[in-house]
């Protein structure tokens, strides 16, 4: 097979790996079946009317089918629409296994990055406990009010937590909003986090 480019939508695991759901009818599949090394390009698209000078990574690695149900939920709530697709039998859920990642801060700010500077192991456990968390702080909670987010009100949904940040969904558009610094416990996120559902 050829070196095959393709967009696809990406979530990650609590560590931070990359998460794709991919039909094996695709030909990027076909290409990971026949060779599973895979570069995943994440794009901030903040650079404007000069997209070059915008922040971007690359990360590398090998692609691995991932069977955990948890893993799969986590990429589902980000994108609840990929349920009606999800269940078909040829498509997979497949982890990228990082090994390196290249950043590109802007123009002449070029990085080069480990697998330790990109994943952070789940040593707390937080995976397990997210369900429950998120279940609970979007029954409280919900709707949630975003610091600094443009437009008028919007009504936010929370979709992820991790130790360095949560993720919100509205209506297709995703936010991150990230803590100061890295939580302890996820029920340290859940005390942070009230503040936006009751903002002063």
């Amino acid at each position: 097979m050829r070196p095959h480019s393709s967009l696809a939508l990406a979530a990650s695991t609590m560590e931070g790996e990359p998460l794709l759901l991919l039909s094996d009818l695709a030909v990027h599949t076909q290409n990971i079946v026949a060779d599973p090394r895979i570069a995943v390009l994440y794009d901030a698209g903040d650079g404007g009317d000069e997209p070059l000078s915008g922040n971007r990574v690359s990360v590398m690695g090998t692609a691995l089918a991932e069977p955990e149900r948890t893993v799969g939920e986590r990429f589902l709530r980000r994108y609840p629409h990929a349920r009606r697709y999800a269940a078909l039998a040829d498509f997979k859920l497949y982890r990228v296994q990082v090994e390196a990642a290249h950043l590109i801060g802007g123009f002449g700010a070029i990085h080069w990055l480990g697998a330790e500077d990109m994943v952070v192991p789940d040593d707390a456990g937080y995976a397990e406990a997210e369900p429950q968390l998120l279940e609970a702080l979007n029954a409280d909670y919900q709707p949630w009010t975003l610091p600094g987010s443009p437009g008028p009100p919007t009504e936010w949904t929370l979709v992820g937590i991790d130790a360095e940040g949560a993720d919100f969904r509205s209506e297709g558009r995703l936010e991150r909003f990230s803590f100061a610094n890295p939580l302890e416990n996820l029920q340290q996120a859940g005390v942070h986090l009230r503040r936006l559902g009751h903002p002063e």
